[in-house]
């Protein structure tokens, strides 16, 4: 069953390409991943549909419709790195997402936010981006500077591993040996629509999780499922999992 959220997206989205049709340009602001998974499903053969994050391989874009006689204009997109005292401030994705949220701005204007041996860096559309340079100072009461990135960052993710014993391959239970969550805890969070296999909400507690699924929890992060071995001599199942450090 489709969510009032997930049908408007989809009549807007017909919207945009019905607009690109007669000869118009739509910009969007950020897509996640199920959002832009179920675009790339559409095969229009007399309309361009383009996107861009700001980084390579980047996971939240900004998606452009327009006429196929057109170039493709900018996306519009800014991208920061963030400069903070390490002595006084660690970062993580949760903390600058937070920041930025309450200073009263949409997740949809935010891109990826990436934590890396490189930097920190962020996307932003650019019609925010005045806003964010004079109002995103400081980070848990500590002061940031904003340095805005001209050429294109390599992302190189970062991921950990871990070895999970299982009882079966049921959603429920890899979610809740993954985070160390109960049962009841995993299941409510599948129930609540907070989960996500291959970037498309699942309901199903019961579902069976397969080798390379793609996982993501709200609030929790996203789980790469690797290699499913052979059974303990408790009959339990080996499955290695990986998490974005």
């Amino acid at each position: 069953m489709v969510s009032r959220e997930v049908e408007f997206f989809h009549k807007q989205t017909e919207s945009n390409i019905n607009k690109a049709r007669q000869g118009g340009i739509v910009l969007t602001s950020f897509l996640d991943e199920a959002q832009l998974a179920y675009i790339h499903t559409l095969h229009s053969k007399d309309i361009r549909i383009e996107c861009d994050g700001g980084f390579d391989d980047a996971e939240h874009k900004r998606v452009l419709f327009l006429p196929l006689s057109l170039d493709v204009p900018t996306f519009k997109i800014k991208v920061y790195k963030i400069v903070y005292n390490t002595r006084y401030l660690e970062l993580n994705h949760r903390k600058i997402l937070g920041t930025l949220m309450n200073l009263g701005i949409k997740r949809e204007s935010i891109g990826d936010i990436v934590c890396t041996g490189q930097g920190v860096f962020f996307a932003c559309t650019e019609e925010i981006s005045a806003y964010i340079q004079r109002e995103f100072k400081t980070i848990s009461g500590v002061a940031v500077e904003l340095e805005e990135v001209e050429e294109r960052v390599q992302i190189k993710r970062e991921l950990r591993e871990e070895k999970h014993i299982v009882s079966s391959l049921r959603l429920d239970v890899v979610i809740a040996s993954a985070y160390k969550l109960s049962r009841n805890e995993a299941s409510e969070m599948i129930t609540e629509g907070l989960v996500q296999i291959n970037h498309t909400e699942c309901l199903s507690i019961s579902k069976q999780v397969s080798e390379n699924d793609v996982i993501s929890v709200r609030h929790k992060g996203r789980i790469y499922v690797g290699n499913i071995g052979g059974k303990t001599k408790s009959d339990r199942l080996v499955l290695h999992l990986k998490f974005l450090v």
